[in-house]
């Protein structure tokens, strides 16, 4: 079963992959990868690294000071990048590893560093489920693909759940639950951290909408509405993140296609999400590589102290 659950995203991908490519012109698909796409992508692909990774290490220091003594940005920063990798192939992975760093450079347990985590990706959530329904609403008409009432139900969820975790009243049998370690963030962070939160997500996903804009003109996909480019792209990082394929690769590809079918020809659509996915999964993977023995670090000090000794 193991084996099973480890193989399945890569063949969903090859699946899927396969069936896009069946009626592709390989040709026409070449044409459009012209130096004046990679002129407009690649700056704003760095562009972009460079924020997120910001925006990444700001949040994480803003969640774990609350309790502990960390407030370097650097450090946090290494933390997110070292993650990068297993990221690519699994979203939860990411945030295991990521979890377990916080617990070996801060000294946070494993459930106190897990929930740090995950109010961060609540958040994360949050900001792309508020944006689709905003977008949804002004737009005056139902997202392709979307029943308004999902996106509704999953942002009243998120709601409700925060409101239930920080009731300053007892729930009974639910105070159990709230007392979970893993929860403990999510239950006492400060309402100004919560706001800041909120913005800098807010900032994270738009950082991300402004480089899906970037490669859609790079491959001349342009007059898409700014609603409905924000909500599509919102839409794609949703898919992206299901751990039902490795990195959003084959998923990503169809909806990108269907999503944008309205404003560009399939070849130049595909050429567009396969420079975006494989240009997220070279960099980020190389930033991961770098950063990589901040999951070797413990062990380095560690050896180090000892050499220093026996000096």
């Amino acid at each position: 079963m193991r084996w099973i659950r480890w193989s399945l995203p890569f063949l969903v991908s090859a699946v899927l992959l396969i069936w896009v490519f069946q009626d592709v012109d390989f040709a026409e698909l070449g044409n459009q990868l012209t130096p004046e796409a990679a002129e407009i992508f690649v700056p704003a692909l760095l562009v972009f690294l460079v924020i997120s990774l910001f925006i990444e290490a700001i949040c994480l220091v803003d969640v774990v000071s609350h309790t502990h003594g960390f407030s370097s940005l650097m450090v946090a920063a290494r933390i997110k990048a070292a993650s990068y990798p297993l990221g690519i192939v699994n979203y939860a992975l990411g945030i295991g590893a990521v979890t377990l760093l916080l617990r070996r450079r801060v000294g946070m347990s494993l459930a106190e560093a897990a929930g740090a985590v995950m109010v961060i990706g609540l958040f994360d959530l949050g900001s792309l489920v508020g944006i689709v329904a905003v977008g949804t609403a002004l737009m005056g008409a139902p997202t392709p693909g979307l029943q308004a009432g999902v996106v509704v139900l999953a942002a009243a969820a998120i709601g409700l759940g925060f409101a239930v975790l920080r009731a300053p009243f007892p729930l009974g049998w639910l105070d159990r639950l709230r007392d979970w370690r893993v929860l403990h963030a999510a239950r006492t962070l400060p309402l100004p951290v919560l706001l800041r939160l909120i913005c800098m997500r807010l900032i994270f996903t738009a950082n991300f909408i402004g480089l899906g804009w970037a490669v859609l003109d790079g491959f001349g996909v342009s007059g898409i509405p700014i609603l409905s480019l924000a909500v599509n792209v919102c839409l794609l990082l949703v898919v992206a993140v299901l751990p039902i394929a490795v990195a959003g690769l084959g998923t990503g590809q169809v909806v990108f296609v269907e999503l944008f079918k309205a404003w560009g020809e399939p070849a130049a659509l595909l050429a567009a999400s396969l420079t975006l996915s494989i240009g997220l999964i070279v960099t980020r993977a190389a930033i991961g590589l770098v950063f990589a023995r901040e999951f070797t670090a413990e062990a380095l000090a560690a050896q180090k102290t000892s050499e220093e000794r026996t000096e």
